[in-house]
């Protein structure tokens, strides 16, 4: 359990801020082309591993060396070329947002731990207030503790 006078976290960001970050989020959206996936074609797209990606760049390198007199006039190198970029490009954006992404995460956890312990105390405070008959107690003792009052009994509403 954390210390409750520590506050790791004791910002807001400004609107600006905010409108800025989203902002460049959907200048990030804005610039990828639009490939979405229907819940199937997730299943059933083949993925790309290291294994497949070298045996992917192989292919590109056999076609480019002897491909012109076996390869039928459909099978396009080059396309396959421009998917192993993209998909390097593609690669490295994804590990740069999964980093932030985890930073938010992060920081999401942090500032919710901080404000539901430093809840659960004040609660807590509240309830020995109640407890001890002090004026004013009573009525924030009853509003906070309606969180609690369905754990630890049935779902039928019966007491347990």
């Amino acid at each position: 359990m954390s210390n409750l006078t520590e506050n790791k976290l004791n910002v807001v960001l400004t609107a600006a801020d905010v409108t800025a970050i989203n902002t460049n989020v959907n200048t990030i959206n804005a610039k990828l082309p639009i490939g979405i996936l229907n819940e199937d074609q997730r299943a059933n797209y083949k993925a790309i591993d290291v294994g497949n990606k070298v045996f992917s760049e192989d292919v590109v390198t056999e076609l480019a060396i002897s491909g012109a007199g076996i390869m039928p006039a459909f099978i396009n190198g080059a396309f396959i070329q421009t998917d192993l970029s993209f998909f390097e490009q593609m690669d490295a954006l994804e590990a740069n947002l999964m980093n932030t992404v985890q930073r938010v995460r992060d920081l999401k956890r942090i500032a919710g731990h901080e404000a539901y312990s430093m809840s659960l105390a004040v609660y807590k405070i509240y309830e020995c207030a109640n407890a001890a008959g002090i004026p004013g107690a009573k009525q924030a003792y009853d509003k906070l503790k309606a969180r609690f009052d369905a754990q630890g009994r049935p779902s039928d509403g019966t007491e347990a």
